[in-house]
């Protein structure tokens, strides 16, 4: 019996790793959850927002609009100079092929086209919004950089002339 007290912390030392290694990763992995929920729930919200805000034929304000509700909606997860942080934000025009949008990236640099495909064309007046972040699932030893994206097209509600 003297001889085996110590295969106890022998075995513990040899657990110990693989144990920190799995709560780790749990915690990482529940941190880029929580991140993805947030982004979602930013995306869903400024759509819905930009859904009934009327352009008043000034898109650059509407455009500027729905950027800051985006903004304050991901508390702090879409803020400048983070890395992989991106967002995009357009307003459809069904009456041509033409879509007025904002896209920035993490470097701030501004471009237009749709957000993403969502199969509708140009056969209804909507708003797009998709989101995109990059987080880190830690496991001690064991790192992945992964790509979070959510998006959030609406139907633009208000009348619209034409």
């Amino acid at each position: 019996m003297r001889r085996e007290r110590g295969a106890s912390l022998v075995e513990f030392a040899l657990v110990l790793p693989l144990i920190l290694m799995i709560l780790l990763g749990l915690v990482s992995a529940g941190v880029a959850y929580n991140l993805k929920i947030t982004l979602t729930h930013a995306a869903r919200e400024a759509a819905r927002y930009a859904a009934i805000l009327p352009t008043e034929g000034d898109t650059d304000a509407w455009l500027g609009s729905v950027e800051t509700h985006l903004l304050a909606d991901a508390t702090g997860s879409l803020d400048s100079g983070l890395p992989g942080a991106a967002y995009c934000i357009a307003y459809v025009d069904a009456s041509s092929t033409g879509t007025e949008t904002k896209h920035i990236d993490e470097t701030g640099t501004v471009t237009s086209g749709w957000c993403f495909d969502d199969g509708r064309g140009t056969k209804e007046w909507r708003v797009q919004i998709a989101v995109t972040r990059t987080s880190v699932l830690t496991a001690l030893v064991f790192s992945k950089t992964i790509t979070l994206r959510s998006e959030a097209a609406s139907r633009y509600e208000v009348q619209v002339s034409g």
